[in-house]
């Protein structure tokens, strides 16, 4: 009896497995098949028909990656873009990676129709206010949707194509790219990184004595700093800092190098005053035991040196006649 419960149970057991495997082969077999047929009729352009099999491959496997792209292609031929934009989305939910979804997902956002104007502030200021008040959000967590974010980069970009050295647009798309690489794909970070280093450029070329933070060119250092070390990338992060440290020495270098004042960099400390309308500057360098006195711009000599506290009583000592003894 004892054998035969056994011999029974394991029958059990074995068709149990069976129809386990069965059914994960058809499901297998069934969502293909529907991501297969929406495909065959794609290229029949028979796109409601595709749209219902794409769809039915996704309730089968929700992380379908190619039926979510397909689907999207789907609704771009039927000039559904919202929907198309929300399945391009999911793909890179899916997989960061994919290229042709991302490709896809940014050229979705073309229009910069809300303006009409031929200035180029007038695009960044409509850019700027689509992604709200860009101070409150962008260091913090409660940034915008990725369409929100993706449709002020097309203002961005009007805005550059008028005024191409326009250094707030570069670095406002540069600010978008990176929040977009947050919350979206990191394949937005190579664009961050394009748009701050030109922002960078354009303001070492035009005015290389901008170094005054919180400017947005300090700020696209900064924020390129963060991209190379969220992926690794020391030796540029280190690279960059160097070009930082190069590019605001210059300028004090070379004025003082006009007065035979060599081997000067970026000043320790900067005082500057205004006096009957000049600008009165004091460089300090404590590692050279010297300071400068600048006035509008050109190296008047050195700054005399105070004395010390010691030498200042030393003299007061020695200003003090003795008293005279009785």
């Amino acid at each position: 009896m004892e054998k035969y419960f056994h011999k029974t149970g394991l029958s059990l057991l074995v068709l149990f497995l069976i129809l386990i495997l069965g059914t994960t082969i058809i499901y297998a077999q069934d969502y293909q098949t529907y991501y297969k047929n929406g495909y065959e009729y794609f290229l029949q352009e028979k796109y409601e028909m595709a749209e219902q099999n794409y769809k039915k491959a996704i309730e089968l496997n929700p992380d379908f990656e190619d039926a979510h792209y397909w689907l999207g292609k789907v609704y771009k031929q039927s000039s559904d873009y919202s929907q198309a934009i929300e399945q391009w989305k999911e793909v890179l939910r899916i997989n960061p990676g994919n290229q042709y979804a991302f490709r896809n997902l940014i050229d979705s956002f073309k229009s910069s129709s809300g303006v009409q104007s031929n200035k180029a502030n007038d695009f960044l200021d409509e850019g700027i206010k689509i992604i709200g008040n860009p101070e409150e959000y962008l260091f913090k967590a409660n940034a915008p949707s990725v369409n929100s974010l993706l449709s002020a980069i097309p203002y961005f970009k009007r805005a550059t194509s008028i005024e191409s050295n326009l250094l707030e647009a570069f670095y406002w798309m540069g600010e978008t790219y990176r929040v977009l690489g947050e919350k979206s794909t990191r394949q937005f970070n190579s664009l961050a990184r394009e748009s701050y280093i030109k922002a960078i450029d354009i303001e070492e070329v035009a005015s290389p004595v901008s170094f005054d933070h919180p400017s947005v060119y300090w700020r696209s250092y900064v924020q390129l700093a963060k991209i190379y070390r969220s992926l690794g990338l020391k030796d540029r992060e280190e690279k960059l800092w160097l070009q930082l440290e190069k590019a605001r020495a210059l300028p004090y270098k070379q004025v003082l190098e006009r007065k035979g004042y060599f081997d000067f960099g970026y000043p320790s400390r900067i005082e500057v005053n205004f006096k009957d309308g000049d600008k009165i500057e004091n460089w300090s360098y404590p590692e050279k035991d010297i300071a400068f006195t600048v006035i509008n711009g050109e190296v008047e000599g050195e700054k005399e040196k105070e004395p010390e506290q010691s030498e200042i009583e030393i003299k007061a000592e020695e200003s003090i006649p003795e008293k005279e003894s009785n």
